[in-house]
């Protein structure tokens, strides 16, 4: 007579009830993530390829946003370079009508006003970085605060916070200059500032019409404006160069990260639809697994007697 095992029988249909629902369940979470697996070991063979996609999309995007920093330190020294040019352009400007005219009315407080706007220049910041502090950005570079700060200083370069000029990693294995210090840029102009404030106290006041001395002597401060500002357009050319670097390598940079998400995508990504056409099934099979199951269980020799 054939027996009939009730338990084995069971345990066949059990076994597929549980595989329907950790595949069911697998499903979902691809479903959830948009991604084969969450872990590596259930990418396979390609986890190598993966990894390194990963580890090129971190590096890039690293430095994407290192370039970012680079490029508004720039920008700002870019704006803060301009304003002391244009002020080096201003003073020059008002000595040369001082000349022309022989009077020097005003010259004294406009000259003040500049040494102002020239001294916020160089302690220009972003992000709470000074940009002008070279490698150490963490305080202002300049301790003058206004135009009788430079003209008491025994040595103007004493005014100025010793540093470094600093480099910037915009790319991996890639730096640009990130720029002048406070006194690469302001050294001799702090001296000529230094000069036109204290030059009262040999040549007189600097009011009505002008002595041969104090004619000579703004004379003299022209042409040294002129060295001046040479130096700052130089440093304003460099600037621009280093811009145009980091622009060019946030573009590499960004293509580098494309690039890597896309392979990462190809490996790692799941087809919705297909999941969603492999859970329905899954659904079934769970249903058909569980129906069965339950027929199984309420068999008994009885139904066979």
């Amino acid at each position: 007579m054939t027996r009939i095992s009730d338990l084995g029988f069971q345990q066949i249909l059990l076994s597929s009830f549980q595989r329907a629902q950790e595949s069911a369940q697998t499903r979902q979470i691809q479903l959830s993530t948009g991604k084969i697996a969450d872990r590596y070991s259930g990418v396979g063979v390609r986890t190598g390829q993966l990894l390194s996609a990963e580890g090129v999309l971190e590096r890039a995007t690293a430095y994407e946003k290192a370039a970012g920093v680079a490029a508004s330190r720039l920008q700002t020294q870019e704006a803060a370079m301009t304003t002391i040019a244009d002020s080096v352009a201003r003073l020059r400007e008002r000595f040369v009508v001082a000349l022309a005219t022989g009077g020097a009315e005003l010259l004294a407080p406009e000259i003040a006003s500049e040494a102002q706007r020239i001294i916020a220049a160089l302690n220009a910041e972003t992000g709470g970085v000074y940009v002008f502090g070279g490698v150490d950005g963490t305080v202002p570079p300049t301790t003058a605060t206004s135009l009788a700060d430079i003209a008491a200083a025994a040595d103007t370069d004493t005014l100025f916070v010793d540093a470094a000029r600093q480099r910037l990693a915009v790319e991996e294995g890639t730096t640009v200059d990130g720029g002048a210090t406070a006194r690469d840029l302001a050294s001799s102009l702090y001296a000529s500032l230094k000069e036109l404030a204290n030059a009262p106290q040999t040549l007189g006041a600097f009011s009505g019409q002008l002595t041969a001395a104090q004619s000579a002597f703004l004379t003299q401060q022209i042409a040294d404006l002129d060295a001046i500002s040479a130096g700052l357009y130089q440093e304003l050319g460099l600037n621009g160069l280093a811009q145009g670097q980091t622009d060019d390598a946030r573009a590499r940079n960004v293509e580098r990260r494309d690039l890597a998400e896309i392979v990462a995508s190809e490996i790692e990504d799941v087809d919705l639809a297909e999941v969603v056409a492999r859970l329905n099934q899954d659904r079934i099979a769970i249903e058909a697994a569980a129906q069965a199951l339950k027929q199984a269980s309420e068999l008994s020799l009885l139904n066979f007697l």
